[in-house]
């Protein structure tokens, strides 16, 4: 519970600033760009059967003649779309003036007379600044709950087609649309609020929308709102959830059906528009609008309006879930306690806190895309940027800790444990590992014979160059087998293995290391004589048992050591290798714990220990 201490501050801090920037400020660019993706990666899919494109295009121009043409032509291009048997046409195009052509009164009348005799539906738009419009909607509206104060009234105008025109047309739509700040279109507004000053309040459906209501043979338009999250708009027999007031395009990848105008003025009407919505624009280079849309798209503006005609059609819409915005608040808070707790209890397991916090991540963007299979907007990009930050900010301080704990090991036990016992320990519970326990361990005693005599017959720095020779033998030979050093006892070194760490076959390393010292000293003692040192001899003895293994010591001083039989025993074991002629002597319970077979040297009975005992030596 140790590293529960929350000791992770700059984990827990990135956590408070990635919530408090959640509650504060909602990035809006970011949640569109991750309802975007949503798209981008699974697409919807919304019939197109229902509408159709006239795309007055470089065919047409090249046979009829450059744009504008002659409105009389337009008319004739209306008719045939309505002999056709389109159900509704709408003109996406503006005709704020007269016909400015020779005979431009004859065309416009002309023009009007085909806008009687058809479904037709003209475009206007809107500006803040604009004169009032000139025109009165055809679409009457009813409201029910809130009211007709709930749409904006920035508009004090706009720009609406000729009287005569708009007096003939079946319907009048707004087609004035706005990008998100990124340039992309996502939403349409499909019911639009005029008011200049002194004019009464008046509302003017989206295109769209007046293209529904014409096809349907709708007087009117009913709007519901609640403010309870079912506020909707009812064309016929189309209910439109309005959630923000616009409808959020599917940006299916398919486009609509497309019939080039010049095709049917060169021969007449054609069935492929029976039954259909027809949007009548222009698709040619220098003279056509493109959208840049959520997938990244570059979309003429009548593929839009038959897009959102289908999905009205076809009730299928993406809307923001129902209380999106504490969901995803709450999958920042609750998945950035669970990151902490996981670097927390996982610590010394950092492959399961990393997977943790990986799945953590993930959990928003599985969620949302569950969510968009169903019509359902929940923002995942800026909780698992949240979560990403916690994750990476949690991983440095773990890394911090284990850069501070490692020194720590290297500092206190380098002199004393093997590099890679150090290097154990840092990856595990080091506190765990260095408490007093009781546990079985193999002790090693190996100590220089007639050191006493030796200190009396030769100069001091010459003993002690000798001393530290053999020093330095011992330290390898234990070291290279992750052996612990307990202390050096003059010229004895005493060492354990099993402890800190778990070693199995400890007796066999232990042995391995008292015949490697002993071999050793006597190889080298050739190039201690001719630097004029001393030659050495020196004896093991290795004994297993259970001890207490641990941090000892006051306040002041702390070792790293081992208490119990075993170590008393190679204490006297070691002290039976002059007698019993043997440079390395293990005791029983050794004996029984090493792989290979040892020899029997002898039973005695040693000062301290009750009963005899039998010593063993290896093979030779």
């Amino acid at each position: 519970m140790g590293s529960v201490r929350l000791s992770h501050p700059v984990a827990v801090a990135a956590l408070a600033l990635a919530v408090v920037l959640a509650a504060m400020a909602p990035f809006g660019a970011l949640r569109e760009r991750g309802f975007d993706l949503y798209q981008t990666l699974l697409p919807g899919d919304v019939p197109l059967d229902r509408v159709a494109i006239v795309a007055i295009d470089e065919a047409s121009l090249a046979a009829e003649g450059r744009w504008p043409w002659p409105r009389a032509r337009i008319g004739m291009l209306v008719e045939t779309i309505a002999e056709s048997g389109a159900a509704a046409i709408g003109l996406d195009l503006l005709f704020p003036e007269p016909d400015a052509s020779a005979d431009g009164a004859a065309s416009d009348a002309a023009f009007a007379q085909a806008l009687t005799r058809t479904p037709s539906v003209l475009a206007m738009t809107l500006a803040a600044d604009a004169p009032p419009v000139r025109a009165e909607p055809k679409a009457g509206f009813s409201f029910i709950g809130a009211g007709a104060d709930a749409f904006d009234r920035g508009y004090g105008g706009g720009v609406a087609p000729i009287a005569p025109l708009a007096d003939a047309a079946s319907g009048l739509g707004v087609i004035r649309s706005f990008a998100d700040a990124d340039g992309r279109m996502r939403a349409i507004p499909l019911v639009w609020a005029e008011q200049g000053p002194g004019a009464p309040l008046r509302h003017w459906p989206a295109f769209s929308v007046e293209m529904l209501r014409v096809a349907q043979g709708e007087a009117g338009l009913a709007v519901r709102m609640g403010g309870a999250g079912d506020d909707a708009l009812r064309v016929g027999g189309a209910i439109v959830p309005l959630g923000d007031g616009r409808l959020r395009l599917i940006d299916v990848p398919a486009s609509p059906m497309r019939v080039s105008a010049a095709d049917l003025l060169a021969n007449g009407a054609d069935a492929v528009l029976d039954g259909r919505i027809v949007v009548l624009a222009v698709d040619a280079a220098g003279l056509d609008r493109y959208h840049l849309t959520a997938r990244g798209e570059l979309r003429l503006g009548a593929d839009l309006h038959a897009i959102a005609v289908s999905q009205m059609l076809a009730g299928r819409f993406l809307l923001e879930m129902p209380g999106a915005r504490l969901a995803e608040f709450a999958l920042l808070a609750i998945g950035g306690l669970v990151i902490l707790l996981a670097l927390a209890f996982l610590a010394r397991r950092p492959a399961l806190a990393a997977s943790t916090a990986l799945a953590m991540i993930a959990l928003p963007p599985a969620l949302g895309f569950a969510a968009y299979t169903n019509g359902l907007l929940i923002d995942w990009t800026q909780p698992s940027a949240g979560l990403f930050f916690v994750a990476l900010a949690g991983g440095y301080g773990l890394y911090r800790q284990a850069e501070r704990r490692r020194r720590t090991l290297q500092t206190q036990f380098a002199q004393f444990l093997s590099p890679e016992i150090v290097r154990r320990l840092a990856e595990t519970d080091a506190r765990a590992a260095l408490a007093v326990e009781d546990r079985p361990i193999t002790v090693m005693m190996v100590d220089i014979r007639g050191f006493t005599a030796l200190t009396g017959s030769w100069p001091a720095d010459k003993t002690v160059a000798a001393l530290n020779h053999f020093l330095a033998i011992a330290n390898a030979e234990i070291f290279a087998r992750n052996g612990t050093i307990d202390k050096y006892l003059g010229d004895a070194v005493l060492a354990f293995w099993n402890a800190p760490v778990e070693q199995p076959g400890h007796a066999d390393l232990a042995l391995e290391a008292a015949q490697a010292i002993v071999a050793r000293v006597e190889r080298e003692n050739a190039s201690l004589t001719t630097k004029g040192l001393p030659a050495l001899s020196v004896v093991a003895a290795v004994e297993t048992g259970t001890c207490s293994v641990g941090n000892m010591g006051t306040a002041d001083r702390v070792d790293f050591t081992a208490i119990g039989p075993a170590v008393n025993m190679v204490s006297r074991l070691e002290q039976q290798c002059k007698q019993l002629g043997e440079p390395v002597l293990a005791g029983p319970a050794c004996a029984a714990a090493a792989s290979g077979a040892l020899r029997r040297v002898a039973t005695v009975n040693l000062r301290g220990i009750d009963g005899p005992t039998e010593v063993f030596a290896p093979q030779q």
